[in-house]
């Protein structure tokens, strides 16, 4: 169940519900919109929000209507503003499980809808309603072993956001250097994962004028989509949109390095991007913010560069790396590869899950 996702979210549909589907598990996803689900899966459409206070309120509402009507046998839910609807449902009885993506004390530290002086507070109150409401649920999931610190160890699961290789497009091969010298962003394109710096580094002189950025996701809002096109650096930009799996794979293909460019912010310090794996895993180079702890993986690993990520000449200047030496961005790319083949690829993941699942149920 979910208020806030779309039904193609990556981590709910096509890690967690096409693993579970898999397993042989009924799996129905409660969403507001419509899209192609994995096999096995299927969408119980919710009609899309106007706005915020409209998901808040009627959209919660909805989702708890459909759960009651799908009477499963385990519910999981994925947004915080679910919590009370997880709550009701473990009062009739139901096995609940409460899948957290973010670290919400510090992700409400970052929201801009909140008043700043309102942001300690509610953060304060929502980490108490967590540490009450925790222990009602079946089980705790979480995205990173960081969040999962919340929370008691017996009664959570880490689940980590790593790709599923055969989504992704192959490894690069000898003919990597013939690749356009493009760089690739797939995600939510918000003003804090970097967006409007990247469009500055677009339009830097230190930037291969050859390069385009291909650029995969749903902006954040209109007003944010009308301030990126009218910046220079847009002229640069292959500007797909939402994008299915496959499309992805595409995309990946026609780059030669994958953007990471966080802005600092409490809540991404200590996250798991899943776009950084699934650039490893296709075989690409990597380009990540410093301000990171992720960002190590990268450098110790040696498969890709960090910098700064407010600073859009030092972005620019990574890119033009690798266009001018295409080899070693080569075997940068495999060493990634290599790296998500054994320890970083969502097979181990789907273990876990399956096996809290039979657990529970």
């Amino acid at each position: 169940m979910t208020s806030v996702h779309t039904p193609a979210d990556t981590r709910i549909a096509y890690r967690e519900c096409a693993s579970l589907a898999e397993a042989g598990y009924d799996v129905v996803l409660i969403a507001p919109g419509t899209a192609r689900l994995p096999p096995g899966v299927r969408l119980r459409s919710l009609p899309v929000p106007a706005n915020r206070l409209a998901r808040m309120t009627q959209t919660m509402w909805r989702v708890y209507r459909a759960a009651l009507d799908e009477r499963a046998d385990i519910y999981h839910f994925h947004d915080p503003e679910l919590i009370f609807v997880g709550l009701l449902l473990k009062m009739r009885g139901a096995r609940v499980i409460f899948d957290v993506h973010e670290d919400i004390p510090s992700d409400i530290a970052d929201k801009r809808w909140i008043p700043r002086a309102l942001r300690p507070p509610v953060g304060a109150a929502v980490a108490t309603v967590l540490k009450v409401l925790h222990a009602r649920y079946n089980a705790i999931v979480t995205a990173t072993p960081t969040i999962a610190r919340h929370f008691p160890d017996g009664h959570t699961v880490v689940i980590c956001n790593y790709p599923r290789i055969e989504e992704l497009a192959p490894p690069a091969s000898a003919a990597f250097e013939q690749r356009p010298s493009n760089a690739v962003y797939l995600g939510n394109i918000t003003e804090l994962r970097g967006i409007v710096e990247l469009m500055q580094a677009y339009d830097r002189p230190e930037m291969p004028a050859q390069s385009r950025l291909i650029l995969a996701g749903e902006f954040e809002d209109a007003e944010l989509s009308r301030r990126i096109k009218a910046m220079p650096g847009w002229q640069r930009v292959d500007f797909l949109g939402w994008c299915d799996r496959s499309r992805v794979a595409d995309a990946l293909s026609r780059a030669r390095v994958g953007l990471v460019t966080l802005r600092p912010a409490r809540n991404f310090e200590d996250a798991l991007p899943v776009k950084m794996f699934e650039y490893m895993g296709a075989g690409l180079p990597v380009i990540i913010s410093k301000t990171i702890r992720a960002g190590r993986i990268v450098v110790d690993h040696d498969c890709g560069i960090a910098v700064d990520p407010m600073n859009p000449g030092e972005i620019a200047r990574a890119i033009r790396f690798f266009v001018e030496n295409p080899a070693r961005a080569r075997e940068m790319g495999e060493r990634g590869r290599e790296l998500v083949l054994e320890r970083y690829q969502w097979f181990n993941e789907a273990q876990k899950l399956q096996r809290l699942y039979a657990a529970i149920a």
